[in-house]
Parts: C-alpha cells; sequence; structure tokens
C-alpha cells in the first residue's frame, strides 16, 4: 500500500478546528470559497457529457466497478451530474480511509450534500473529537440493558406483524418488511404512544428518506421528493418536541426516552434538537439497512430451501416462543447467514469521504478537497480473499473457514474505523429475532420462474421487483 504523505492544508488548519468543534457555520465558509479538485490527471473518463456514469452506476453499479478496475486498476475517477470523485477499491484503501489515521478525510463533507437539512447533526456526519465525544454519549444506548428492553417491546410486535401477513400466495415481501420494521421501530425508538400515530410518522419518515435522493434539493420545486421530505422532517420534529419534556420526567424503554437521560462528561443532557436529530438518524440507519438485509436474506432462504430447514431446526432447538438475550449468541447458522447475505449484498455498496489534504496511494497523487469513495460490495466479492464469491456460502464464515479474517478490511458491511455502525449489534439482534418468529411458524418460498437477485445497489441495496414470495403456515 502506498503511504499517504503528509502535506500542507489547502485552505488553512481553520477547517480541521471547525469540524471537531462542530462549527456549521465556518465549515459552510469553507465549503463556499474551496472549489473541488481537478481529477483529470487519474486514470480513467468522464463518461458522456453531462451525466458521465450515472447511467452504469445505477444499471450496474458493481460490474461497473469491475470493468474500470480491470481496465484502470484500484485507483480511478468517475463522474456523475452532482460530482467528480475517485475510487479506492480493495482493503488497502479501505483501511487508509476509515482508520484515517493522518486525519486526512472528513464524514460531514462528503455527507452533507445527501443530508443537508434532512438528517442534520447526525452521527455519521461528525468529525474528529466532536464524532468520538457524541459516540461516547450515544453508545450508552445500545449496550445490553437498552437491548434487552428494545427486546420486549419487538418480540410481540415482531410476531404479530407476521402473522398478519397473507399466506398461501405471493405477496411483495420487501414492502411487507419495510412496513413491519417501521411500525416496530416507531414504538421501539418513539415509545408505544407513536404506535397510534404510526402510519403519519412512517409516512413523514418515508418521505425524509426518498428526498435524500433528489438531485436538485430545491425548496422551489413545491412538489419535489425534497420538499416532501422537509415536511416529513417537520412531522417527526413536532411529534418529539411535544413528548420530549414527558420523556426527560419519565424513562421508558424507547429510544427517544433513554437519549432524553444522556449526558456527556460534564453532566450535561442532550439538547431537545440534539435529541431529535440522534433519534431521526437511527431511525434511518436503523431501518433502512435491516430492510435491506433481510430482503437479501428472504431471497437466499427461498432458494436454499434445505438451507432454510436448517435454521428453522436451530430456532426450534431453543424451546422457546420469544427469544431472549442470550439467545442470540445461539443461533450461529443463523448468524452465518446473516454475515453472507451482507457479503453479497451489503445495504451501503459505496461510502465517500471528502479529502482534507493531499496524499499517495499505490503511485497515485490525489489531491486535497475532493471525494474519495471506497467499496464494500467490490472488495465482498474479490476472489482473492473469497472462495466462489457469487455462490451463496455462509459456512465460509464458520470458525473452521474464516475467510472473512484473511485481511481486517475485507468484510465491511458496517464500515470500518471510529465510524463504524454504533447499530450494528441491534441490527443482528432485530433480524434474528424476525427470522425467529417467521420461520418457526412459516415456509418462505418463490416462483420457479425467479431465477435470480433482482435488485439494485444505489442508494441503498433494495430488491426492484418488490421481492414477490410465498409464506406458508407450518
Amino acid at each position: 500500500m502506498g503511504s499517504p504523505a503528509r502535506a500542507p492544508v489547502t485552505d488553512s488548519a481553520e477547517i480541521y478546528q471547525a469540524l471537531a468543534n462542530y462549527d456549521k457555520p465556518a465549515i459552510r465558509r469553507y465549503q463556499r470559497r474551496t472549489p473541488m479538485a481537478d481529477l483529470s490527471h487519474l486514470p480513467g473518463t468522464w463518461g458522456v457529457p453531462f451525466f458521465g456514469h450515472l447511467y452504469w452506476m445505477l444499471k450496474d453499479v458493481h460490474a461497473w466497478m469491475d470493468r474500470q478496475y480491470a481496465e484502470y486498476g484500484p485507483v480511478f475517477r468517475s463522474r456523475s451530474p452532482r460530482l467528480d470523485s475517485v475510487f479506492l477499491l480493495g482493503p488497502e484503501a479501505n483501511q487508509l480511509v476509515f482508520q484515517n489515521e493522518e486525519g486526512i478525510f472528513s464524514n460531514f463533507l462528503a455527507w452533507d450534500q445527501v443530508f443537508r437539512t434532512l438528517f442534520d447533526n447526525n452521527l455519521l456526519e461528525r468529525d474528529f473529537a466532536d464524532h468520538k465525544a457524541n459516540r461516547r454519549i450515544l453508545q450508552s444506548a445500545f449496550k445490553r440493558p437498552a437491548i434487552e428492553g428494545h427486546m420486549e417491546l419487538m418480540n410481540p410486535m415482531l410476531r404479530d406483524g407476521i402473522f398478519s401477513w397473507q399466506t398461501g400466495r405471493t405477496i411483495p415481501a420487501k414492502d411487507h418488511v419495510k412496513t413491519l420494521l417501521l411500525n416496530t421501530g416507531a414504538s421501539v425508538f418513539l415509545g408505544t404512544e407513536a404506535a397510534d400515530e404510526s402510519d403519519r410518522l412512517n409516512k413523514a419518515f418515508t418521505d425524509i428518506v426518498a428526498a435524500t435522493a433528489d438531485p436538485f434539493k430545491r425548496k422551489e420545486i413545491w412538489f419535489s421528493p425534497y420538499v416532501k421530505g422537509l415536511k416529513g422532517r417537520q412531522v417527526l420534529t413536532d411529534y418529539m418536541m411535544e413528548n420530549i419534556p414527558r420523556r426527560r420526567a419519565q424513562a421508558g424503554r424507547d429510544l427517544l426516552s433513554q437519549f432524553c437521560q444522556l449526558r456527556d462528561d460534564d453532566g450535561k443532557l442532550f439538547s431537545d434538537e440534539e435529541i431529535r436529530d440522534h433519534i431521526i438518524f437511527v431511525l434511518f440507519a436503523a431501518h433502512d439497512t435491516t430492510t435491506s438485509a433481510l430482503s437479501a436474506i428472504l431471497y437466499t432462504l427461498a432458494t436454499n430451501q434445505a438451507w432454510q430447514d436448517e435454521l428453522r431446526a436451530e430456532m426450534h432447538s431453543l424451546n422457546t416462543d420469544a427469544l431472549a438475550f442470550d439467545d442470540v449468541p445461539r443461533l450461529e447458522k443463523t448468524g452465518l447467514t446473516l454475515k453472507e447475505a451482507l457479503r453479497m449484498y451489503p445495504a451501503l455498496s459505496v461510502m465517500p469521504r471528502y479529502t482534507l489534504r493531499d496524499f499517495e496511494f499505490q503511485g497515485h497523487h490525489i489531491p486535497a478537497n475532493c471525494i474519495v469513495t471506497v467499496s464494500s460490495l467490490f472488495t465482498h466479492y474479490m476472489p482473492e480473499y473469497w472462495t466462489d464469491p457469487h455462490t451463496f456460502d455462509p459456512y465460509r464464515f464458520s470458525a473452521e473457514r474464516a475467510e472473512d479474517k484473511k485481511d481486517f478490511f475485507q468484510y465491511i458491511p458496517f464500515g470500518g474505523g471510529a465510524h463504524k455502525c454504533l447499530g450494528m449489534h441491534f441490527s443482528e439482534v432485530q433480524a434474528k429475532m424476525f427470522l425467529f418468529h417467521l420461520l418457526k411458524n412459516f415456509r418462505v418460498s418463490k416462483d420457479a420462474s425467479m431465477t435470480r437477485y433482482r435488485y439494485n445497489n444505489i442508494p441503498l441495496t433494495f430488491p426492484v421487483d418488490g421481492l414477490p414470495l410465498r409464506f406458508d403456515r407450518l
């Protein structure tokens, strides 16, 4: 791996201080006065006029990255209507970017154009000392006592929700999973009172997520996804601002209540606005990624009936009707299945960062003030690390084979380094609990004409056909 070379900050050290203090006015000034770097010296092409490589990325980003890698190697430039970027592919690139030992990369400046005004002030966008301080406070909300409280809420909701699905006929499984997780999330994250308003809150949340993909993000376009997203954010804001005072006075098991009680090292509580912003983003991070993973798992189980039977037997062996915290690690084969699904179909296929100064990688000069992109999807299929990578094979993660241990940065469905997903254990618990209630009571199958998993990776990995599957009661 080419070692990152130290170089002076392009503008000044002020941007580092602004990011470390989360000084948004100073960061905005830096954004306005700092042009993006010229990347024309790097390998690759600019694609077609205006659209660049957007068509190929949307059609099949994995195939496009494979072609670019074969022609140019692990470093190449790309273009879309919104920005130019540099792809850095492979475990070495992942390590460089995620560890960020030289302080080269910023999360805020990479994600801000996607999340601004929709998911403001979220943990993913924070950098350096500010990120470390906020993460230390928030992580207590994802420890065992908190997750046990969440499980008490989720067990009956997931079971009852699954039992409400139509059986004996094909249904759009992805939509059913998405709705179930949204309804469950409304209670787990916002409180049981939210169940009465779940349809309104879920629609608001869905509109916010859709707004992130709006290429224009202009308030003047009153009918646009962006404007609908802003209205959805206001709905969630109104709900939380109304309920935060009560949650501060009396804690509950939901995440909103727990965030209302969190204190920093000086004993200071989060402000109402900070609680709102963290909750809205956690709802997004936990919900959409788990929906993506479960959609992939349902397809693989419908395709591999013998493996589905093995998981069902594992769940029956627990001899319980409700999954407890200590039961979660006992579902070993289910855990292998989750890992393999996240390898083959990671929810977030590409992850951007913004360069704060120049560095060298693999003999290439990467300038300050550009977007670099690493890819879990590409790394998860590299034949140097994975046996028959296009084959569904959960046992590759078994202790005997441990294919994921060849390089610490070859398996990155939750990112890595300081910004590794804070809620990854919660996601595992929720996914296993869903599968526990489903497979103990239903068989999942698909039509013989469904010969492949039809999905898109941009912006998140989701099936494009609604995932038509059949659920039959056992």
